[in-house]
């Protein structure tokens, strides 16, 4: 009986293998623009553009780029999924290298200077620069599950246009967004720029710097982003770091902030309208010329406000915002809560409720060292006449008064008073 199981199991097998074909192994194609036989192109010919490259491949192919500069626009097509691009740099964090001996894409194009428009494409290890006219890299929201890593966008009007229709995954890390300010345009000016219904985004071990818009603007454009998380990146000089609008089950966490700008007062984090189920956790915002968190009904460039729903802040640290170091001013009922906080040094408030706040929940906060350390300007019938509830937080001055207490360390247990010792008896007997 065994033997006839394994004869079937042997058969099938085989049946299964006549009707896929052998498996295509993937071919290597290599790009060198230069004349010049090196290490990279010793003993092969290469295509002379990235372009060249991506008509002759297949999918699940490999091409393979020399370091040099590339004046040309990449598009890859709906038919070639599954390609993997490898820069000079490949492998290596865009972070914090050096940025000599790289693979440089430029090139002036409204649409992008790469393309990817197929699904499952990596791109790792380049740097894609100076497009004056629009952004570095565009994704299509057709396709997904796309790998951008260990990249440099640098001087381009906007880094990294980000869309995908989330039925795969796709991750953006190890990447390096500077100062993506290069044209005037409504989405210019931002690190990652996503309006055209992004989902299931992992943007994570990412430094962004010097934007004047924000490192990552997910856009109130009517098409509602979903699945997105944003965790251990690195904010350095941005106007915003983060903002949101009109996104749903979004996670904020474990991000670092710092911008020393003057005169362009712009929140860390911003969470605006239409945003639904949002959990800003673990985040250091170290200093910002506005505030540090804000939660607003705002919308985006003309759009109307709305409150957003289910947003909850917990165990984020601010200080030295030049504003309020906690915003929350959105108007939602019972929405949002505020829970284990640590709030110093900002020039504003440190914890605040604005007016129309209904029913939000601040509780286990510490603001120390703040022009105030807690606020709510609301009316009502919770916590001190305010209309939210305040629970446990700590804070030297609160308005009104009720909001907070100032910090009463417990009394250490006094140490009981050591005995004096008996004096020695003299006992002839005992000798």
């Amino acid at each position: 009986m065994k033997r006839r199981v394994a004869v079937m199991l042997g058969v099938a097998l085989a049946a299964v293998g006549l009707s896929m074909g052998p498996t295509r192994a993937a071919t290597v194609l290599l790009v060198d623009n230069d004349t010049v036989l090196d290490g990279c192109d010793a003993g092969v010919t290469p295509f002379g553009t990235i372009q060249e490259a991506v008509v002759a491949a297949n999918p699940g192919d490999l091409i393979r780029v020399c370091p040099g500069t590339y004046h040309e626009t990449v598009t890859v097509p709906v038919d070639k999924h599954d390609l993997t691009f490898e820069g000079a740099k490949a492998g290596i964090d865009a972070r914090s290298r050096s940025q000599t001996g790289e693979s440089i894409v430029t090139a002036d194009s409204a649409g992008g200077v790469v393309r990817l428009l197929a699904d499952d494409v990596v791109w790792d290890g380049f740097l894609i620069a100076d497009n004056i006219a629009g952004p570095g890299m565009y994704t299509s929201p057709e396709a997904s599950g796309y790998v951008i890593r260990n990249t440099v966008f640098n001087d381009n009007g906007l880094g990294l246009y980000l869309n995908a229709n989330g039925e795969v995954l796709t991750r953006v890390r190890h990447n390096r967004f500077t100062a993506n300010n290069e044209f005037e345009h409504p989405i210019a000016g931002n690190g990652i720029y996503s309006d055209q219904g992004a989902s299931c985004i992992l943007v994570a071990d990412n430094l962004f710097e010097r934007h004047n818009g924000a490192g990552i603007l997910f856009a109130d454009s009517g098409k509602p982003q979903h699945c997105v998380t944003v965790e251990r990146n690195e904010s350095i000089d941005d106007r915003t770091f983060a903002a949101f609008f009109a996104s749903s089950h979004v996670r904020l966490i474990a991000n670092t902030v710092q911008s020393q700008r003057v005169g362009e007062p712009g929140s860390a984090i911003f969470i605006g309208a239409r945003n639904q189920g949002v959990l800003v956790k673990g985040n250091h915002i170290k200093s910002t010329d506005g505030n540090g968190i804000d939660v607003r009904d705002t919308g985006g460039p003309g759009h109307p406000p709305a409150a957003p729903q289910d947003v909850d802040i917990w165990r984020n640290k601010v200080r030295q915002a030049k504003l309020n170091g906690i915003d929350v001013a959105a108007s939602g009922v019972g929405e949002y809560q505020v829970h284990g906080n640590l709030a110093v040094g900002n020039v504003g408030v440190g914890v605040h409720a604005g007016p129309r706040t209904d029913d939000a929940d601040f509780r286990f906060n510490t603001a120390r060292a703040n022009g105030i350390d807690c606020q709510d300007e609301s009316d009502g019938d919770g916590t001190a006449g305010t209309d939210n509830t305040w629970r446990r937080n700590i804070g030297i001055n609160d308005d009104p008064a009720g909001i907070c207490r100032a910090h009463r360390p417990k009394p250490k247990p006094s140490k009981p008073k050591p005995r004096k010792p008996k004096p020695r008896q003299c006992y002839p007997w005992r000798n």
